[in-house]
């Protein structure tokens, strides 16, 4: 039984079966947080927990060395969590947070074995002496992926399937699947195939899954890092009815904060294997803290803060105003009733109502585009296209998001125009060359892939051979290929690492060799398959000023496929949404943010700030605000409201 409780399956994920003693109270559902109430329609946060509550986690001093390294992944941590608290856990990439996570059921240090010092109890068992399968009847942990945990082919099936292992009496299993069923707003969904599911209701199967066994605590790993907005919001909001109405224990680690600040009762921030910080989300919040990368540089935002709360930070910064933690906006609505009432004078530099607010520039397009698609018809399956009708042009120099639900076709297109998708003939053309006439090297000429696992386009032992490979087997001469490396490896700042084997470098920097590798081969057109998937703040910033940097060096055109609509708005110059395998948009962000309708169809969210400032807008229509997405736009549109009032 304990074998089946702790296998092994896709990939690192381990399949866990997590039971025993549920509760069905939360015994702070209906306490308001302190300081809530001073933020102008803010939504009432739980308390902290009383004291006499027994821990479900208690943590002191520990530490914890991967076998085979030298450095602590972490130092001297301590951490208490009592019943009915929602923590979420925030930090740089490497700085420990999924290891802390692995602790609390017992795989740190029990399958993925090191030294553990200190002292780390869990549900009241010791974690140096309790294994993965004891741990399973205390602790639901959930992943990233939820293929990567879902064994079944419907969704009974698998959420009968941890309590069928532990030999529960029938009459109890089917009661329990359906409470789980129902918790996370899936009642009727028991007899559909997991197959037909969209990627948030797979995970709120997991979650199904998890609960059906009555976990006293939650573990969550960004279990939204692969699912579109829609889905992430899903899965939100069944975290927080669950903790709400049922007084489920969730810890959490997560980068998508904008939905999910004001739904969590205490944010822990973690920094080189160190908690430096552990208290209530508005104060989290309420400033920057300066941390460090995995390569141990200081850098001065690491964590992504909830767009409402820079917007509220950079405002009070800006008019010269005290920001008080307890006012802080977590929330886009929270954020327009700070406004209220507000009067603001004219910004100290004298700029004006930001051009963003009315901006629709035209996407150019020349005379022989980069890439032109036209009538582009392709499924897997005859009788079942996935993209219908596709008429596309890409020009050069630019940064083109292509965003849609999880399954769109958003993959299935970017393959097809690196050829590992046979196009049929005469759909695609790179440069007025047919796509399908082209041989693989020809393509690859013109075309560059960056996968989303840096780790799978790796062939070699060394960063500088890595970069050198591709002009190897293209037989480029010796001068040519030093000369294209040196170059590049100054572009993507790796030069101090070329000795060095490419898997021994952080994320960020494999993230940058991955890119690397196919800049060196000078692409017209680069391709990035959810470039910030997983990525802190400072990471994703650096990866997308890097693809600043090359389109303005090289001319290269970028299109990312990508779920992040900060990502979006901050950097993208056109916007193309697909739907059902149709283009459903084509045109700015700003346009796009600006459609309800196409953001519905394609399981998208506007950013927190352009929701806030439309928000303002329609308020406020004599005021000249309008639509922004930047959150400087708004302060300084905000700023030039000089005196009046806002509603």
């Amino acid at each position: 039984m304990a074998d089946l409780v702790s296998m092994p399956l896709q990939g690192d994920a381990l399949w866990l079966v997590p039971t025993a003693g549920g509760q069905t109270s939360n015994p702070v559902a209906d306490s308001s947080s302190g300081g809530a109430a001073a933020v102008h329609g803010a939504a009432p946060l739980p308390r902290a927990v009383e004291p006499a509550a027994s821990p479900l986690i208690d943590l002191s001093g520990v530490s914890y060395t991967y076998d085979g390294e030298v450095s602590a992944v972490l130092a001297g941590v301590s951490l208490t969590v009592r019943p009915g608290e929602f923590v979420l856990i925030l930090g740089p990439s490497g700085c420990g947070k999924s290891t802390l996570l692995h602790m609390m059921n017992g795989s740190v240090p029990h399958i993925l074995n090191g030294k553990l010092e200190g002292d780390a109890v869990i549900c009241g068992k010791p974690v140096a002496t309790t294994t993965v399968a004891q741990f399973a009847t205390e602790v639901g942990m959930v992943f990233q992926d939820p293929d990567s945990q879902i064994i079944n082919t419907r969704v009974r099936d698998e959420v009968c399937f941890g309590l069928e292992n532990l030999c529960r009496p029938p009459q109890e299993i089917l009661a329990r699947q359906a409470e789980a069923l129902d918790q996370v707003g899936m009642a009727a969904f028991g007899d559909r195939s997991i197959f037909e599911l969209s990627g948030g209701q797979k995970q709120r199967v997991s979650v199904a899954a998890v609960l059906a066994s009555h976990p006293r605590l939650l573990i969550l790993d960004e279990p939204t890092a692969n699912l579109d907005p829609a889905g992430m919001a899903e899965v939100f909001a069944v975290l927080a009815r669950l903790n709400r109405d049922f007084g489920t224990t969730i810890v959490m680690v997560e980068h998508r904060v904008d939905e999910l600040a004001d739904k969590v009762s205490r944010v822990v921030m973690m920094d080189r294997g160190t908690i430096v910080f552990d208290g209530p989300p508005r104060e989290a919040f309420s400033s920057r803290r300066v941390m460090h990368s995995e390569e141990a540089e200081i850098i001065p935002t690491a964590s992504w803060f909830p767009q409402a709360s820079e917007f509220a930070i950079e405002l009070a910064a800006v008019s010269g105003e005290a920001l008080d933690p307890a006012s802080l906006p977590l929330s886009a609505d929270e954020a327009v009733g700070f406004c209220c009432g507000r009067r603001f004078a004219a910004e100290r530099s004298g700029a004006s109502p930001s051009s963003a607010a009315t901006a629709t520039a035209t996407p150019h397009h020349p005379t022989v585009p980069l890439l032109s698609i036209a009538g582009l018809n392709f499924g897997y399956d005859r009788d079942a296209p996935i993209l219908k009708a596709i008429d596309l042009d890409l020009s050069s120099n630019a940064i083109v998001a292509l965003l849609g639900q999880n399954g769109s076709g958003k993959t299935t297109l970017a393959r097809m125009l690196v050829g590992i998708n046979q196009a049929p003939a005469g759909t695609i053309h790179l440069e007025g060359k047919d796509l399908s006439l082209l041989s693989a090297r020809e393509i690859a000429s013109y075309v560059g892939y960056v996968f989303q696992n840096p780790d799978h386009q790796f062939v070699t032992d060394r960063v500088d051979e890595e970069i050198a490979y591709g002009l190897q087997v293209r037989d480029y001469a010796p001068d040519v290929i030093t000369t294209r490396v040196d170059d590049i490896l100054d572009v993507v700042d790796l030069k101090r690492y070329r000795d060095r084997s490419p898997f021994s470098l952080s994320l960020g920097e494999r993230r940058r060799l991955s890119v690397a590798t196919m800049l060196v081969l000078e692409p017209r057109l680069l391709v990035l398959d959810e470039p910030t998937i997983g990525q802190d703040h400072e990471r994703a910033e650096q990866l997308m000023g890097l693809m600043q940097r090359l389109r303005e060096r090289y001319g290269t055109t970028i299109l990312m496929i990508t779920h992040d609509v900060r990502l979006v708005a901050e950097w993208a110059d056109r916007a193309l949404a697909l739907v059902n395998g149709e283009i459903a948009f084509d045109g700015t962000p700003l346009e796009l943010f600006n459609r309800a309708d196409v953001l519905q169809a394609a399981g998208l969210l506007p950013p927190p700030i352009h929701a806030i400032s439309r928000q303002l807008a329609a308020r406020n229509p004599d005021s000249g605000l309008g639509p922004v997405l930047s959150v400087p736009d708004l302060v300084s549109a905000l700023m030039a409201t000089a005196g009046s009032a806002l509603a």
